[in-house]
């Protein structure tokens, strides 16, 4: 007879080694599932999957941030409306499941200069709209937020809106955005938490409006659009010199096409100054124009703009 022996104590031994490797690898999952989930709770945007979540929306800026527009009343200089950009932004965001609380400190006419230095007539110094814009972030340190930044307009906007252009005036409005820009960004990201997404503006060019007047004005309409592409020029170096994106209006108003198109009641003119007349109130008729702030389809191109400058995250 041939005995045949069972070596059972091997066969348990590797078992149980196979079982504790089993559980250390389990274990390795399961702390890096919540490391991550830990990471994803602090940076609720940071991941492709982002879910519903809730946050600020910090506007900076002058009238147009606060959504301005013609009132029809002579000698009245507009007010603000609820159908401005950061309006637009924050609906769009809510179709996306973000929900964005909407704070506007923004200033009809203020400049780079004035956000820095000298102050506004909608704050009593020592308050300033950039001081006010600090105070906000550092409160709301560690929640998600957008700030917009709509600044540099007013620096070149009394330069242009004259019959033709002060060139003294456009120098010393683009001097004091190159240098007045940057300490208002930083000011403005050293308040910040780390949550926060910041998306600067450019411009198009309202004053192509001075085109359909013919004549020396479509030579005038030429130089205003040379200032404001230089002006755009400058915000767009120093946004990205900030590590900031920008929301592409310039490009949004197609602000250098001029290829002839038919506009309605007026003729051939290039596509930049048509836009112009179909997204502001700059060619409209007394009472309502000329006004250099968007309307409502404008306002909606210039949110279209700073959606697109927004994480892939938020947009879904």
């Amino acid at each position: 007879m041939v005995c045949v022996r069972l070596e059972t104590p091997s066969i348990h031994f590797g078992v149980s080694h196979v079982f504790l490797q089993l559980v250390r690898r389990l274990a390795i999952v399961v702390f890096i599932a919540a490391v991550i989930g830990t990471y994803l709770l602090m940076h609720p945007f940071a991941g492709s999957s982002a879910t519903v979540t809730s946050g600020f929306y910090l506007d900076v800026g002058a009238s147009s941030s606060l959504g301005f527009q013609p009132t029809g009343i002579p000698k009245h200089n507009g007010h603000r409306t609820d159908t401005g950009y950061a309006n637009d932004v924050v609906n769009y965001l809510s179709t996306k499941g973000v929900d964005l609380q909407l704070r506007q400190i923004g200033c009809p006419g203020e400049t780079v200069e004035s956000m820095l230095l000298s102050g506004d007539h909608c704050y009593t110094l020592p308050q300033r709209q950039l001081l006010t814009a600090e105070q906000f972030l550092q409160a709301n340190h560690d929640a998600v937020g957008l700030v917009t930044i709509d600044l540099g307009f007013n620096d070149v906007r009394p330069c242009l809106n004259t019959a033709v252009v002060d060139e003294a005036c456009v120098a010393a409005g683009l001097a004091n955005v190159t240098r007045d820009f940057t300490p208002v960004l930083a000011a403005l990201k050293s308040a910040a938490g780390p949550n926060v997404h910041f998306v600067g503006l450019d411009y198009s060019d309202p004053f192509l409006s001075k085109y359909l007047q013919g004549g020396i004005h479509v030579a005038v309409a030429t130089r205003t659009l040379q200032v404001m592409s230089t002006l755009d020029s400058d915000l767009v170096r120093l946004y990205h010199a900030s590590n900031i994106p920008v929301a592409n209006v310039a490009g949004a108003y197609q602000l250098d096409n001029r290829n002839p198109v038919s506009l309605k009641g007026v003729g051939v003119v290039p596509l930049n100054v048509a836009r112009t007349c179909q997204l502001t109130w700059n060619c409209a008729g007394y009472p309502f124009g000329p006004d250099d702030h968007p309307n409502n389809a404008g306002y909606r191109v210039i949110a279209a703009a700073i959606e697109a400058a927004l994480p892939a995250a938020w947009r879904g």
